[in-house]
């Protein structure tokens, strides 16, 4: 957004969104947050609301008329309301961080093919898995890399109130309240564990500030860090990491990781038949192996969370090799200018 208001000022965006969107010049109808819903039987439990928004998100586009539609992630809902868009509405629509067809339900490229004139992605195999199908997919890069500026340890120490020559680890549970209930109470059992054994490991909780974490009493030497909770991810020496974006984050910081992740169990089963990647995180999938070890559903256990990464805090030459295995994964990932590169592509469209 401000990198299409960079090059056009007048440009008026109405649409869904979360704070930093809002914070950028978007009205926004609906919180985005409502939207942040995990898991098959997850979805189901919230039909209705996604129906009624689809028919706001329809009425607010014959209202306004606008120049583009732009859709972001989302693909349950998304591509869903492409459809519905493109049998009404003669309106040009770009899809900016593409549906994980390569993962699941492959088939919905023909939605793709048929309602989507552009397609913007932000992982550089998107781009020829796409055109293998006949669709002419653009690699602009990743966009985390235009936000995030490096920092040394002793800054990012002294940012959080850290000592840079003691073990760090880092609690990263999710950014939706359904996933901290599930990955939470694991990930500090865990850590209880590792802090008995090492007694001077520092840990501190990436804590997504739209959740209210009051509601769970923690032990007084875990730090929660909802103001820089990605400064601590960063800061890190390693990282409990619920599978996800936050994995590409911590991929970007360099920080060695832990992948895990709980759903409920249908959810699970029901991922296990329908979804066709050999890994969860998105940082093991770049890499095609398994550079961080990853612990799901039934293995992601006090145990074994515990004795990993005790074996990696313990051994100084694993966590230096993982660091080394991320540092090529981000320059996969890099690109030029992502959020420039997408910006130009969009209003390209509408000239």
């Amino acid at each position: 957004m401000k990198a299409m208001l960079a090059q056009n000022p007048e440009i008026e965006f109405k649409g869904i969104g979360g704070k930093k969107m809002t914070n950028a010049g978007l009205n926004s109808i609906e919180d985005i947050d409502k939207l942040a819903v995990m898991g098959f039987v997850e979805v189901i439990r919230h039909l209705v609301f996604f129906r009624k928004l689809t028919e706001r998100v329809l009425s607010e586009i014959e209202k306004e008329s606008p120049n583009q539609i732009i859709l972001i992630d989302y693909p349950g809902f998304n591509l869903r309301l492409a459809k519905k868009i493109k049998s009404k509405f003669d309106i040009p629509i770009t899809y900016y961080v593409s549906p994980q067809l390569w993962a699941w339900k492959e088939k919905r490229i023909n939605i793709i093919k048929k309602h989507i004139d552009q397609m913007l992605v932000i992982f550089p195999f998107e781009e020829q898995w796409y055109k293998d199908r006949g669709v002419e997919a653009v690699f602009v890069g990743h966009p985390i890399f235009d936000e995030w500026t490096p920092s040394t340890k002793e800054e990012l120490c002294g940012l959080l109130n850290l000592n840079h020559e003691k073990k760090i680890l880092v609690l990263y549970p999710g950014s939706r309240l359904q996933e901290v209930k599930k990955h939470l109470p694991i990930l500090v059992q865990a850590t209880k564990k590792l802090k008995d054994e090492i007694p001077s490991l520092q840990v501190i909780l990436g804590a997504a500030p739209q959740i209210d974490w009051t509601q769970w009493i923690l032990p007084d030497w875990i730090q929660v860090e909802s103001k820089y909770p990605q400064k601590a991810l960063e800061c890190g020496d390693l990282a409990f990491v619920a599978s996800g974006t936050s994995t590409v984050e911590a991929t970007v910081f360099g920080t060695p990781m832990i992948v895990t992740y709980k759903m409920a169990t249908l959810s699970w089963w029901l991922s296990k038949i329908l979804v066709n990647v050999p890994f969860a995180g998105m940082v093991n999938i770049l890499a095609e192996k398994e550079i961080m070890p990853e612990l799901l559903q039934e293995n992601a256990t006090v145990e074994k969370l515990y004795s990993t990464a005790l074996s990696m805090l313990e051994n100084p030459e694993i966590l230096q090799k993982m660091k080394e295995d991320l540092n090529l994964i981000q320059n996969k990932l890099k690109g030029e200018g992502a959020s420039i590169r997408a910006a130009i592509k969009i209003l390209e469209l509408v000239k």
